[in-house]
Formats: C-alpha cells, structure tokens, sequence
C-alpha cells in the first residue's frame, strides 16, 4: 500500500542535491531504496522561492510568444530514468469560477499510475485522498472487467507530507483542497514505464473503467486507429509487424483491429491469428470477433 512518512528536516535541500543522491543512491526498481530520499524530498519542499521562481519563468516567456505549458505541472529538473515536478491544484472555488482552467484533473476518480512516484505536500492545505490496492498482475485490461479493490485509509495529504506510491498497485481517488494547494513529485520515468497500462476504476462497482487518454499506451492506440483509418499496403505491413512483436498487449489488439479494419476480406484470419495471442486481452477479443463473424 501507499506509503506514508513525516520526516522532520529543517535544512533547505537543492534540485542538485537531491538528483545527486538519487542518482548515486536509489535503485529506482526498488521501493525501500526509493523511500531513503524521502529525506531529502522532504527538504526540497523547504524553499519556498522553488516554484514562484518557475512560475516567474514562464509568466516571463508570455512576452515572448513561446507556447504555454501546463497551467497544472511545472517542470522542475530530472535525472537518469526521472524527473522533478510541481503539480498545482485548484480548489473546486477554482475551478466554478473559471480562475483556473480545469485540464487534466482527476478529482473523484480512482485511478493507479503505470509509474513508482513520492510525492510532498509544498503549499497550501492539501487534497483529501482516499487510498486503495489490488492486485495488477490478474487483470487483463479488458473494460468492465471486475477487479477488487481494497479500501486502505483517508489521508489530509497537508504540508510536509511524503508519500510514496508503487505503479500497479495502489490505487487513489483525490478530493480537491479548500484552497490552492503545490506538491513536489520525484516520477520514476524507467523504461518499462511506457508499456505499463493505467486505469480508471468504478468503486461501487469495482470494475475497470476506461483507460487515460495522456499514457504512452493510449496514444499508440489512438495513432495506430487514424493509421487504420487512412491507410494503404504499407499500413498493413506495419500494423503486421506490430501485432506480431509489440510487447504492449493493447498495441497488440490496436494493431489487429486496424487490420481488420483495412481489409475485411482479411478479417477471420487475422482474428484467428490473433485468437493465440499469450494475453487474453487480446485473445478474447479476438474469439469474439470471430463468433460475431460466423
């Protein structure tokens, strides 16, 4: 489950410092080894001119024109295989009347991160979080699937907070604060991150949602279905080879459904091809199609 510290640090801890420890010190594949920069984490949160001078950066570059990032994530710094983040968030106050653009916002939905990430409270009273776990490995990524989800605890996520959340199994639903609230995050960004699956979940009936439109996976999906839509022999080569070595399962089924889609002649053999694939994401996808075609 997610883990939660309150290290009492009164030092100010640099960007530099803390990318330095975590690169000569944290095994980012290792969840205790993650946890030893809580520390430091904690101290980083400290500086109080860290976010306002980011800020100031990019009210700066107004006048130059330059496009305009997230209003809700500002950059902060990274590292081998992570990075450093501000995550803004409004209150609902905010929100109803339009002083802040609601952009990718998921208050009152329960959702888990393809990504390990530790997180502090920076400013401001803190959103409310309510804090599940499952079990990843058993689900197969199909929407509406059942999937059990374990209510943990409530947690007041308030300043000087760190908590620490592991991809794949922790699960939260965040509330919006009463006033604008920052956290810092430290996002591990390893390789296998970007074949991760991200959900959405329904609790009253504990079932798989939908999936985020923003991971790495969904706009591989989203590329491939305009591919299928326009697409010509060499399409169909491509979405070939994918659909026969792309280690994503759900690039996989993109990549048979586009198939299927640009030569329907084709249909029963790529379904029937597709019917042997190891996930049964795919694999029942693909007999379904096939009864649906007989």
């Amino acid at each position: 489950m997610a883990r939660i510290f309150e290290p009492r640090v009164d030092r100010v801890v640099s960007l530099d410092e803390l990318t330095d420890f975590v690169h000569a010190s944290v095994d980012l594949h290792d969840l205790d080894s993650i946890s030893s920069a809580a520390p430091l984490l904690r101290g980083l949160a400290n500086d109080r001119q860290l976010v306002v001078s980011r800020l100031n950066q990019q009210v700066q570059n107004l006048f130059r024109s330059e496009s305009i990032p997230s209003a809700q994530v500002i950059f902060l710094g990274e590292g081998r295989d992570f990075y450093l983040r501000a995550n803004i968030w409004p209150s609902m106050a905010d929100l109803s009347s339009g002083r802040v653009y609601q952009d990718q916002f998921a208050y009152n939905l329960a959702h888990d991160h393809n990504y390990s990430f530790m997180t502090v409270g920076y400013h401001g009273p803190g959103y409310i979080t309510d804090l599940y776990e499952y079990d990843n490995s058993g689900v197969t990524g199909r929407i509406g699937e059942q999937v059990e989800l374990r209510f943990v605890q409530r947690v007041q996520f308030r300043g000087g907070m760190v908590m620490l959340y592991e991809a794949g199994r922790d699960v939260h639903t965040q509330l919006p604060p009463d006033e604008m609230s920052i956290t810092l995050n430290l996002m591990i960004a390893t390789p296998e991150v970007r074949l991760r699956d991200q959900y959405f979940f329904e609790l009253q009936r504990g079932s798989l949602l939908d999936y985020p439109i923003e991971t790495d996976g969904s706009r591989r999906v989203s590329m491939i279905r305009m591919a299928a839509d326009v697409g010509d022999a060499d399409t169909r080569q491509l979405l070939g080879d994918l659909a026969a070595s792309h280690p994503c399962r759900r690039t996989r089924l993109a990549a048979y459904e586009g198939l299927a889609r640009l030569a329907p002649q084709d249909a029963e053999s790529v379904w029937t091809k597709a019917a042997a694939d190891p996930e049964a994401l795919v694999s029942e996808a693909a007999r379904a199609r096939l009864a649906a075609l007989l």
